[in-house]
């Protein structure tokens, strides 16, 4: 179910039209609902399969943070260990099987959203064991895990950004300029993807079709459309995140910051996938 569909489009807007309603009613209420709502996203997008995949890796991150937030555990490292080991060697399997048995053997399907999960897991765990985690039910760590609008490109989200939103009474309550703006946003983002990505694709197909017979100005005006449409394909994705979440009066982070204006490639990659950056610094 991708953001651009009618049928995510139907999806959204009764998602959000049942959270306003028993928003007003009962918060507890709106929450379940929207957990249900990002599990019905999940498995609509990915199938049981990748919702079993999840699953087990939930279990095993939960099993994990029993262990380390008890204080009369002695072997807390090697159950850090073990837990990111986990993760790490799933999400090497379903994505690099391929890649280190040069094709002899491959999965053939990757769960979805498995390396923004991963990484969430990882950093959950991390931060259990620096401590440094808040006394969290298991209802906020499914909605942190499950959270459908950062489910497929990120942001890479962490407890401490979005855990306490749902504590705060503010946006507990039903928010009609935080609406609008939202809209605003996913409108903006979807013209992204829709229009102007598709737009760059047109070329960018083209040229791949019939590589064996392209000039050299024909190469280089194929390889600018492509940086184009992935330019605003994830562009557009980021903002229709933002906006989406917006509408649920949560806050996700600036993950795209006009990467093109940059005047050196670190640069350039602090701007692209700001999340991705900044989970290698603090947890690699």
């Amino acid at each position: 179910m991708s953001f651009q569909s009618l049928s995510f489009l139907l999806f959204l807007a009764v998602t959000a039209a049942v959270c306003l309603i028993l928003r007003r009613k009962s918060t507890s209420s709106a929450l379940a609902a929207l957990e249900v709502a990002c599990l019905v996203f999940y498995l609509a997008g990915g199938g049981w399969q990748s919702f079993l995949v999840l699953a087990v890796g939930v279990v095993v991150t939960r099993a994990a943070l029993l262990r380390l937030t008890d204080p009369e555990c002695r072997d807390r490292r090697r159950v850090l260990a073990l837990a990111c080991i986990w993760h790490v060697a799933v999400l090497l399997a379903f994505k690099y099987t391929g890649f280190f048995t040069g094709g002899a053997l491959s999965i053939g399907w990757v769960p979805l959203g498995l390396s923004f999960f991963t990484f969430q897991q990882i950093a959950w765990l991390v931060d259990s064991f620096r401590m440094e985690t808040g006394d969290y039910s298991f209802w906020d760590y499914f909605l942190f895990t499950v959270y459908f609008p950062k489910i497929a490109m990120g942001p890479i989200l962490l407890h401490g950004e979005f855990i306490p939103q749902l504590k705060d009474p503010s946006r507990l309550k039903a928010d009609s300029r935080n609406m609008a703006e939202g809209l605003m946003i996913l409108a903006v983002g979807l013209f992204k993807k829709v229009i102007l990505a598709e737009f760059f694709a047109g070329p960018v197909n083209w040229g791949y079709a019939q590589v064996e017979i392209l000039s050299s100005t024909d190469a280089f005006l194929v390889m600018l459309a492509y940086t184009f449409q992935l330019y605003f394909d994830f562009s557009g994705y980021c903002d229709m995140a933002m906006g989406i979440s917006r509408m649920f009066n949560l806050e996700l982070p600036l993950n795209f910051n006009s990467p093109y204006k940059a005047l050196s490639p670190v640069e350039f990659w602090k701007r692209w996938h700001i999340t991705l950056g900044t989970w290698f610094k603090d947890y690699v």
